[in-house]
C-alpha cells in the first residue's frame, strides 16, 4: 500500500477501538483510478468484532471520503459468494449488488467467482455527519 499511495493508485486506514486504540482491522483503496474517477474498495475485521457494525460505520466513512475528498465518481467492491456478511456490509453502505464475474481471479489453487458491488456518488447516501459536504437544509 506504501508504493501505491505514493503514486495516487491506493491507500489504506487502521480500524480501531476509539476507547483502547485496540486494532479492529483495516479497510482501503486497493486501487484508484483518477483519470476514469473509480475505486476498489477492500477491507477485513478481526472475527472477534464480527457483526457489530464497524466496518459498515467504516466502509460509509471511506465510501464518503472517495466521493467528497477524492472527487471519485464511483466506488466498486467484490465478496466471494457465500459471504453472506461482507454483503450485508456493503448493501448497508449503500451499495449495490451488479452481478456475478464468474472465474474472476486465480488464488488458493483455484479460480473464484467475485460478487460485484457498486456505488455511485450520485446515488450514495449522505451522512448526517459528513465534514465535506453542508447540510441541504
Amino acid at each position: 500500500m506504501c508504493t501505491a499511495f505514493a503514486k495516487g493508485k491506493g491507500c489504506a486506514w487502521v480500524i480501531e477501538d476509539r476507547i483502547s486504540g485496540r486494532l479492529l482491522g483495516t479497510i482501503r483503496f486497493n486501487r484508484i483510478d483518477n483519470h476514469s474517477r473509480w475505486a476498489e474498495v477492500g477491507y477485513e475485521t478481526h472475527p472477534s468484532v464480527w457483526g457489530r457494525g464497524f466496518m459498515t460505520e467504516a466502509v460509509k466513512a471511506v465510501t464518503r471520503c472517495g466521493f467528497d475528498g477524492f472527487s471519485l465518481n464511483r466506488i466498486e467492491a467484490w465478496t466471494l459468494p457465500g459471504n453472506v456478511a461482507s454483503d450485508r456490509v456493503l448493501e448497508k453502505a449503500g451499495f449495490r449488488y451488479e452481478g456475478t464475474l464468474y472465474q474472476k481471479a486465480w488464488f488458493k489453487n483455484a479460480f473464484h467467482d467475485f460478487r460485484m458491488f457498486g456505488c455511485l456518488a450520485s446515488e450514495a447516501p449522505i451522512s448526517t455527519q459528513n465534514p465535506y459536504r453542508p447540510s441541504k437544509n
